[in-house]
């Protein structure tokens, strides 16, 4: 099994690892915490990249903030990691989808035909992107949420459970949008 590093041991890091440990055999990097995380070695801090590159080569960040996902990532290409996607098996992605690299989607998560999805991008359980949508870099879209057809996410958003974004509608970069609402024209 190839090792994979996971940056960031919190309530997601633990979660993605539970998807990930069926592929790879897995570590983490975190800032605050030392030890043992449900069965993952924690290696070193984030200022450990670098150092670590010899013995990783595979690199997933597991953190939800996006800036902080974003400027991680920019590091791990520049050192020359590799960037995986990790796929829950129960989720549906279109053979006419595409993805970026470093996405992490999760249970029952549905990615349509002709969606573009960038690189860095958390799809939590339950997501649906309709047909034609368009989903930026380093985007994190939560719990049971609706991208409807033909609707653009910008860069670094950040979704909300429950909601959803009507058709054609553009969400501009940064914005971050609470659980349960409705944007549409």
């Amino acid at each position: 099994m190839k090792k994979l590093l996971l940056v960031g041991a919190g309530g997601f890091g633990r979660v993605v690892l539970e998807h990930a440990i069926q592929q790879y055999d897995c570590s983490f990097l975190d800032d605050n915490c030392t030890g043992i995380i449900n069965g993952a070695l924690i290696v070193g801090k984030t200022t450990d990249i670098e150092k670590l590159y010899g013995q990783y080569k595979l690199l997933i960040v597991t953190i939800g903030n996006n800036i902080l996902r974003e400027e991680i990532y920019s590091v791990a290409k520049r050192v020359g990691y590799d960037i995986p996607n990790i796929i829950d098996p129960s989720a549906y992605i279109s053979p006419y989808a595409s993805m970026g690299s470093g996405c992490i989607v999760l249970n029952n998560a549905v990615v349509q035909n002709n969606v573009k999805i960038g690189n860095g991008v958390i799809l939590n359980p339950g997501v649906e992107l309709h047909h034609d949508s368009v989903v930026g870099n380093n985007v994190t879209i939560y719990t049971n949420s609706v991208v409807r057809s033909g609707a653009r996410i910008c860069d670094r958003v950040s979704l909300g459970s429950t909601l959803t974004i009507g058709n054609n509608v553009v969400v501009e970069k940064d914005s971050i949008i609470g659980d349960g609402e409705t944007i549409s024209f």
